[in-house]
């Protein structure tokens, strides 16, 4: 990739400490990968890998995308051979990278955009969006690529307030590359053999009573479990902090308390955070429904019964129909605190990106611009958001598309998408807080405590404050 000779100079104190751990990741996993190659040339392993598409043009676009086999499928089988074959100047290189793991894509892209350098074209979290914004490391999105006469008008094509995240003054820094809110995934086999009624569509149920089911579901041999009735996403082999977050949060936001600082201040010792800590640790001491070192594979344990629920988006669909086409499962909208007090009818949103190096060549940019056109859609084309709804359960969050016959065809022979549309339409969604920071972490060391280490909730919430009280507002 071709690179332009100015330098971003403006940088924050926080990208500047990100850049010093991502770099001493990268020499980290470099040194210890040495004897087998460079990280790009990995098959399988930590710190990803390259595939070349079979495009022999002039032009060479470098994609970085977070490891998700229906995402690199959909890349490599479909758009990126499409693609060039109607653009044939162009050439697509595909790198994929874990989301966590001794490099992460996070660290990983971070250290190498601050040096100037990183891919054309990469998909990322939300959460890195604004900071990326503040820094200068992505290129604004041409509206008339996209077939719309400016950045106003590409706002409207979306769901209200959906695109407020990734514009700024204007202007538009990244466009979806999914939209994800959580619903409650169960596995009606698993609810059949313990005697348990599907759950409700139109509405939650308490995490109290999804917890107390998840107890029923379980199955030991003695004290080793041979079944749980409760997967959290998070365990020994993966402490993801987004991950910690979109169960942590809403819990906590249920419980009336926005974040773990008020008005700039730790409050880690409230009500509000240690009834958020109570649900996991009730989720082992009390109904014994979990285990952090149980669980090995998200989706494999979910469609082979190793566990009965989980909380997961739409993309979880594909997943798991590709290791059990007949997997059997519903979809129950997010547990809340207090189903009869709509005001707890709280949720996490998120989502995943697609942006722009800011340092690409003008005819880099232009190119990576069109091949996004080219896979998402330009102005009053849906058929290409209903190819990644229905292929890989992205969600891309556009009103002509959730106003068509053809996404009410799919909702309709797909009963468990009621669930997210009541998440949509009745819940209060909101971005998590702290993502990747210190303060993020510190809520993971937290978990850890009550799922690891035995410590109640209460005390968990007190070092917690204690950590947070440390970092400052």
């Amino acid at each position: 990739m071709r690179r332009h000779s100015k330098q971003t100079e403006r940088r924050s104190w926080r990208v500047r400490a990100l850049v010093i751990v991502g770099v001493l990741a990268l020499i980290a996993g470099a040194c210890s990968s040495s004897d087998e190659g460079s990280p790009t040339s990995t098959s399988e392993g930590e710190t990803g890998s390259t595939t070349e598409s079979g495009g022999s043009g002039d032009l060479t676009l470098e994609v970085w995308t977070h490891e998700f086999a229906p995402l690199q499928d959909a890349l490599l089988e479909k758009w990126i051979p499409e693609f060039e074959a109607a653009n044939p100047g162009i050439k697509i290189e595909n790198t994929t990278i874990p989301v966590t793991g001794v490099v992460s894509f996070d660290a990983k892209l971070l250290a190498s955009l601050s040096g100037g350098q990183g891919p054309d074209l990469w998909e990322m979290g939300s959460w890195n969006v604004p900071e990326f914004i503040d820094n200068e490391f992505v290129a604004s999105i041409d509206p008339e690529a996209f077939g719309y006469g400016s950045a106003e008008e590409m706002i409207e094509a979306y769901n209200p307030g959906t695109l407020e995240l990734f514009s700024r003054d204007g202007e538009i820094y990244a466009i979806f590359s999914e939209y994800n809110v959580l619903g409650l995934y169960y596995n009606k086999d698993v609810f059949e053999d313990a005697g348990i009624a599907p759950l409700p569509t139109d509405r939650p149920i308490s995490w109290d009573e999804a917890l107390a089911i998840g107890g029923q579901l379980s199955v030991y041999d003695g004290e080793v479990p041979e079944r749980l009735g409760w997967q959290w996403n998070y365990n020994a082999n993966f402490r993801s902090p987004e991950w910690v977050g979109h169960n942590f949060y809403p819990q906590m936001r249920q419980l009336g308390q926005q974040d773990v600082y008020v008005n700039g201040e730790a409050a880690a010792n409230t009500p509000a955070v240690v009834g958020a800590l109570a649900t996991w640790e009730d989720s082992i001491q009390t109904h014994r429904t979990y285990d952090g070192a149980f669980f090995t594979d998200f989706f494999a344990d979910f469609a082979n019964g190793r566990g009965g629920m989980t909380m997961a988006g739409t993309w979880f669909v594909p997943a798991i129909r590709d290791l059990q086409p007949d997997v059997n499962f519903g979809v129950a909208p997010t547990p809340v605190m207090d189903p009869t007090d709509k005001s707890s009818w709280v949720g996490s949103q998120w989502s995943f990106s697609w942006s722009v190096n800011a340092n690409s060549t003008p005819e880099e940019q232009a190119a990576s611009q069109d091949f996004l056109a080219f896979i998402l859609g330009k102005k009053g084309e849906i058929e290409q958001a209903l190819w990644w709804f229905e292929n890989v359960g992205y969600v891309q969050p556009l009103r002509a598309m959730f106003a068509s016959d053809e996404y009410q065809a799919i909702v309709d022979s797909e009963p468990w998408l009621e669930a997210f549309n009541v998440t949509l339409q009745d819940y209060t969604l909101a971005y998590n807080t702290h993502v990747k920071d210190e303060a993020a972490l510190a809520i993971v060391r937290a978990v850890d405590r009550v799922v690891f280490d035995g410590t109640s909730a209460e005390e968990a919430a007190d070092i917690l404050q204690a950590e947070l009280e440390r970092l400052g507002g």
